[in-house]
Order: C-alpha cells, then sequence, then structure tokens
C-alpha cells in the first residue's frame, strides 16, 4: 500500500461521519448531564424558599429585640423570666406561621442591683421539608444613669 493510498482512506473515512453507536453514546452522556442539572435547579428553588423563610424570622426577631430596647428600664416586658421563655406569639407571613417568645435575664437578684438585662428573643418555624427551624437573637440592655 503506498503512502497517497492510506492517506486518501483516513480521509475517507473522516468524511463518513459519526456511527450510530457513537451518537448513542452521546446522547447518553447529554442526558445525564441535563439531569444533573434539573436536579440543581430543583435544589436552588427549594433552598430559596427556605433563605425566604430565615431572612422573615430573622427580621421578626430583630423587630422584637428593638421594641424591647425602646421600653422603659422598670417595664413589665423586662422582668426576669427565670430562664423560661414567655408563650408564643403566632405571626402570619406570606405563606409561612412564626411563633415568637422571648427571655430575660438579670445580671442581679434584687431591682435596684441590676445594671445589666439580657432579652433573648426566638422565632421558630416548620418548613416543607424541614421541622423546627428557629432563629435565636440575643441582645444586652445596659442600664443608664438616667434610668
Amino acid at each position: 500500500m503506498s503512502p497517497q493510498t492510506s492517506s486518501n482512506s483516513r480521509a475517507g473515512r473522516r468524511l463518513r461521519g459519526m456511527s450510530l453507536v457513537e451518537i448513542m453514546v452521546a446522547m447518553v452522556v447529554l442526558s445525564f448531564g441535563l439531569l444533573g442539572v434539573a436536579a440543581l435547579q430543583v435544589r436552588a428553588i427549594t433552598e430559596g424558599s427556605s433563605g425566604q423563610h430565615l431572612s422573615s424570622a430573622g427580621s421578626i426577631a430583630r423587630n422584637r429585640v428593638e421594641e424591647l430596647n425602646r421600653v422603659a428600664w422598670d417595664a413589665t416586658e423586662l422582668n426576669n423570666s427565670g430562664g423560661a421563655w414567655s408563650a408564643a406569639t403566632n405571626i402570619a407571613a406570606l405563606d409561612q406561621t412564626y411563633a415568637r417568645s422571648e427571655r430575660v435575664a438579670w445580671d442581679a437578684a434584687t431591682v435596684p442591683l441590676v445594671t445589666l438585662k439580657t432579652v433573648e428573643v426566638r422565632v421558630t418555624w416548620d418548613d416543607t421539608k424541614r421541622l423546627n427551624r428557629q432563629v435565636l437573637l440575643t441582645s444586652a440592655r445596659l442600664r443608664e444613669t438616667d434610668e
């Protein structure tokens, strides 16, 4: 076989194109890749709604901490709860219901000696995929000289 004949046969093979088996293998590989992308898209949508709930719960907790920081130092809302959480207050927002509770701790046992009050606000909710989700926000309030 001459060198010119072997180069012609190689060129002829290139011009024939791909076989049916090669196309089928390529389609299988492509379909696995597309299935992986579809699964990731579903996961992204689920996590997006979970992030929205987390953001809403954080906002509810932050608003309550700010409310408690604005009340008078000797208000009943800032009485020492003895480590117990208050009764849950249900808050409906969009498509989710959140339960908010709080507790207050003092740095001293008697009222005149209290200089620091620690406020904790807990917001809980149930996602469709995860139960008992919660956000816990803690803040400390120092007694002002004029309070």
